[in-house]
């Protein structure tokens, strides 16, 4: 499923305080999830890999709570 993820280039994001580009970032990964019929349950996992420098940092501490 992951290879099938990645084939389509999802989109990162790297903590920039940029609601605008959070939201875009939220869209198109639900999007992506909707069109390959991901549950739920997977979602947090492949979007934790999709975050970068100051949002995988911040994803790091929440994870290890």
């Amino acid at each position: 499923m992951f290879k099938k993820l990645a084939s389509f280039h999802p989109p990162t994001y790297d903590g920039a305080p940029n609601p605008k580009a959070f939201e875009y970032w939220v869209q198109g990964m639900e999007k992506l999830f909707d069109t390959l019929h991901y549950p739920e349950e997977w979602r947090v996992g492949f979007v934790g890999f999709h975050l970068r420098e100051e949002a995988d940092l911040w994803w790091a501490t929440v994870r290890n709570r």
